[in-house]
């Protein structure tokens, strides 16, 4: 996967406002991108970090579930 580029979406359950909700999801895909770069000298421009707040559940029958909070990565190729 070298050369590779990578989507780290953050994203949360419907607790707490949508503002809140939207830095928590920033802040969650950015402590990963930090992980991902000390750990495993992932260069940095290799990892774009947004957070999407609650506006993409994964448990859409229950906006609150745990499962909602979360980071997704996706593969964009070279």
């Amino acid at each position: 996967l070298k050369g590779t580029r990578f989507l780290l979406a953050g994203h949360t359950d419907a607790k707490g406002s949508n503002a809140y909700n939207l830095r928590l999801s920033q802040r969650r895909a950015e402590a990963i991108r930090r992980f991902l770069v000390a750990q495993f000298k992932v260069e940095e421009q290799r990892l774009l970090a947004i957070g999407y707040g609650e506006e993409q559940p994964k448990n859409m029958a229950n906006p609150n579930a745990d499962e909602n909070r979360r980071v997704q990565v996706v593969n964009f190729g070279g």
